[in-house]
C-alpha cells in the first residue's frame, strides 16, 4: 500500500468528532438540490424524452405480442423501422408493468414504473460510487461521503435518472460503474475478474454507447497483463473468457440467427462479436503462450500482432462499420435535425453556444482526471494499476463527451469516486474533518453550473457566443398529452415535426413518418422535404406518400425550416394559411399542435 494511501488512514481513524455535523450538513444540502435536479413539473408521462417514449412504445408492443426478436418499429415510416435498441431493458419494464397491472391497472402500473424504474437504478448507481471509491482508498468516511456528495450533484447524469426516465442511458452508467468496480479488483480475484467481462458485454448488449470506454477498459486489463505476467495470469484469463462466452450467450439471446453476422454499427452484431469474442480469444492465446515462455517483450509482441490480427480481420469483414456513425443520412436530414440535436453537440459547438455552460459538463471529469494521474506517479507499484484504470476510464469518457455532449453523463458520474479517492491521496491532511467534503461540493458539477451564469460576461471576454434563439421548453411539443386530442382522429399516417413522433405512437393509434432516431433517414427526410415545399409539390408528396393527417407545432414551429423555405409548406400553415388540399380537423385552436386533414 502507498504511503499515501496509508496516511490518509491514519488521519480518517482521528477525524474530529465537531466536523460530523459539517458532513451531515452538507450531505442533507446535496441530497436538497439533487431532488431538485430530479423533480419533474409535469406528470410522469409528460416528463419522458422522446426516448423515453419510444422506449414505452417498444414495452408495449412486446407485451401485446410483438416478437423477441423483432425490433421494427411498424407503425413509424410504414412499413416499419428496425430499431437499434435492445429487449434487455425491455425485459424489466415490462414484467413490473404486467406484475402491477392485475392490481392497479395498467396506466397506473406504467406510472409507477416510470417513477421507480429510473430511482432505483439511482440508488444502485450511488452505491456503486461509494463501492469504487472505498476500492481507490482505505474507506475513510470523509472520501466515501465526498463521493456521495459529487454523485448527487452530477447534474448531467442526473437527468437520465429522472422519474420517467426508463431509456438505457441510466442502465448504461450503472454498467460501466459496475464493471469499473470489478476491473479494480482484477489483480485480486479471478471472480471479480470475469464479473468484470461479463458486465462488459452485457453493456455492449444494451448499446454501444459506452464502448470506447469498455474498450480502454479492456486494452488497460492487457497492458496489466504484459507489466505483470504470470501473478494475473489466472485473473486475465477469467476476464478473457468470461468477456468472449458471455457475448456469445447475449447474442444468442437477443438476436436472430441471421442478424449475428450483421454488419451494424449501432447495436451488437458481427462488428462487436468479432471485437469481444475475437478479443477475448486472442487475449487467453496470449495467456497460453505466456505459460510456456514467460517474458515481458514477448507478451508485448503477442498483444501487438494480436492486434493487428484483429483490426486486420475487422477491416476485411466490416470494412463499411469504419465510415462516420451518421454517414448515411441525408444532408437536408443533418442540417435540419441532427445538428440540432442538443446531445450530439460537440465542445466545440458549446462554446460557441454558450460558453457559459461548459464547465458544469466538463470541469469536475478533467479535474478528476488530473487527479488521478497525479495519484497514479506519487503511488507505489502495488496502486498504481487502480489509479491508471481510473484515469483512462475517465480519460475515455471525457474524450466521447467531447465529441458528444451526451458523453457527460457518464463521465461526470465515474468522475465522483475518482475525485474523491485521489484527492484524499493526494492530500492526506483533507481527510481530517470536513475539509475533503466541502471541496467536494465546490468542484461538483452543480457548482460550477449555478457559477456559470454569473461569470458570463467574464467567459464571453475569450469566448463570443454566436447568436441563437432557443424556444422555451414549455412551447415545444413532444409530451404525450400535446397529442391527447389526436386520439379523437380516425387511424391514419400522420405528417409530423421529428420530435413530436414517439408521442404520436404512444399516445395515438396512428402512423408516423418522423420520429428523432438516425436509422429513419427515409422517414424524416420525407418530412422534412414536405415542410420545405411550396404549395403544389406538397399536395404530389402527400399524395405519392398517402398521407391522412399534416401536423405542426401551433406554439414552437420549426423556425429552420421556414428560413429555408419561406413559401414552403411549414411557412405557409405558420401564417394561418391553408392550401385547399388540405382541411382543419378543429382539434381546438387552445392547442401546441395544430392538424390538418388531407383532402382526398
Amino acid at each position: 500500500m502507498s504511503d499515501v494511501v496509508s496516511t490518509a488512514s491514519a488521519f480518517s481513524k482521528r477525524w474530529r468528532v465537531g466536523s460530523a455535523g459539517v458532513l451531515i450538513a452538507v450531505l442533507a444540502l446535496a441530497v436538497v438540490l439533487a431532488i431538485k435536479l430530479l423533480s419533474i413539473e409535469t406528470g410522469v408521462f409528460d416528463a419522458m424524452s422522446t426516448d423515453d417514449i419510444m422506449r414505452l412504445v417498444e414495452v408495449r408492443d412486446l407485451m401485446n405480442g410483438q416478437g423477441w426478436f423483432d425490433l421494427h418499429q411498424y407503425r413509424l415510416d410504414p412499413p416499419g423501422v428496425p430499431m437499434h435498441w435492445s429487449r434487455i431493458i425491455d425485459l424489466p419494464l415490462a414484467v413490473s408493468i404486467s406484475l402491477l397491472k392485475a392490481v392497479i391497472g395498467t396506466r397506473s402500473a406504467e406510472a409507477v414504473t416510470l417513477f421507480v424504474w429510473p430511482l432505483l437504478l439511482l440508488a444502485v448507481a450511488l452505491a456503486l460510487v461509494v463501492a469504487i471509491a472505498k476500492q481507490m482508498s482505505d474507506g475513510a468516511v470523509t472520501v466515501l461521503v465526498s463521493a456521495t456528495v459529487l454523485a448527487m450533484l452530477a447534474a448531467p447524469a442526473l437527468i437520465h435518472f429522472r422519474p420517467g426516465a426508463i431509456d438505457h442511458h441510466n442502465a448504461q452508467i450503472v454498467l460501466v460503474l459496475l464493471m469499473l468496480l470489478f476491473a479494480l479488483q482484477i489483480e485480486r480475484s479471478a471472480i471479480k475478474a470475469a464479473f468484470a467481462g461479463i458486465t462488459a458485454s452485457l453493456s455492449l448488449a444494451v448499446g454501444v454507447e459506452m464502448l470506447p470506454a469498455i474498450a480502454t477498459m479492456g486494452v488497460a486489463v492487457v497492458v496489466l497483463f504484459i507489466w505483470r505476467g504470470t501473478p494475473v495470469a489466472r485473473q486475465v484469463s477469467a476476464f478473457a473468457i468470461a468477456l468472449a462466452a458471455s457475448s456469445v450467450v447475449f447474442a444468442l439471446t437477443l438476436l436472430p440467427p441471421q442478424a449475428l453476422t450483421s454488419p451494424v454499427i449501432d447495436a451488437l452484431g458481427g462488428p462487436l462479436l468479432l471485437l469481444t469474442v475475437g478479443g477475448g480469444a486472442a487475449l487467453v492465446l496470449m495467456v497460453g503462450i505466456d505459460h510456456y515462455w514467460s517474458a515481458p517483450w514477448l507478451r508485448l509482441v503477442s498483444a501487438a500482432g494480436s492486434a493487428v490480427a484483429l483490426i486486420g480481420a475487422f477491416v476485411l469483414l466490416f470494412a463499411g462499420a469504419l465510415a462516420a456513425p451518421y454517414a448515411q443520412l441525408d444532408p437536408l436530414v443533418v442540417s435540419l435535425w441532427l445538428d440540432n440535436v442538443q446531445e450530439t453537440i460537440s465542445l466545440a459547438t458549446m462554446l460557441r453556444l454558450g460558453p457559459e455552460e461548459v464547465l458544469g459538463f466538463y470541469a469536475l471529469p478533467l479535474i478528476a482526471a488530473g487527479t488521478a494521474a497525479a495519484a497514479f506517479l506519487r503511488s507505489d507499484s502495488p496502486d498504481q494499476f487502480r489509479w491508471a484504470l481510473g484515469f483512462v476510464t475517465l480519460a475515455s469518457l471525457t474524450a466521447i463527451s467531447m465529441w458528444e455532449m451526451r458523453g457527460t453523463a457518464g463521465a461526470a458520474m465515474v468522475a465522483a469516486p475518482i475525485f474523491a479517492a485521489g484527492a484524499a491521496a493526494l492530500w492526506p491532511s483533507l481527510v481530517t474533518g470536513s475539509n475533503l467534503v466541502l471541496l467536494a461540493f465546490v468542484v461538483s458539477p452543480t457548482m460550477f453550473a449555478t457559477l456559470g451564469r454569473p461569470a458570463k460576461p467574464l467567459i464571453e471576454l475569450a469566448f463570443t457566443p454566436q447568436a441563437m434563439v432557443f424556444e422555451p421548453e414549455a412551447s415545444r411539443c413532444q409530451s404525450v398529452s400535446d397529442v391527447a386530442s389526436m386520439k379523437q382522429l380516425p387511424k391514419g399516417r400522420v405528417m409530423a415535426p421529428i420530435d413530436l413522433g414517439p408521442a404520436i405512437l404512444a399516445e395515438t393509434g396512428h402512423e408516423v413518418f418522423a420520429a428523432p432516431y438516425h436509422r429513419n433517414n427515409d422517414g424524416n427526410l420525407a418530412m422534412l422535404q414536405l415542410m420545405l415545399a411550396t404549395t403544389p409539390v406538397a399536395r404530389q408528396l402527400l399524395r405519392e406518400r398517402h398521407v391522412d393527417y399534416v401536423v405542426v407545432c401551433r406554439s414552437s414551429p420549426n423556425r429552420n425550416v421556414i428560413e429555408r423555405a419561406p413559401d414552403g409548406l411549414e411557412a405557409t400553415l405558420a401564417r394561418g394559411e391553408t392550401p385547399e388540399f388540405l382541411e382543419p380537423t378543429g382539434l381546438g385552436s387552445t392547442a401546441k399542435v395544430a392538424v390538418w386533414r388531407v383532402r382526398k
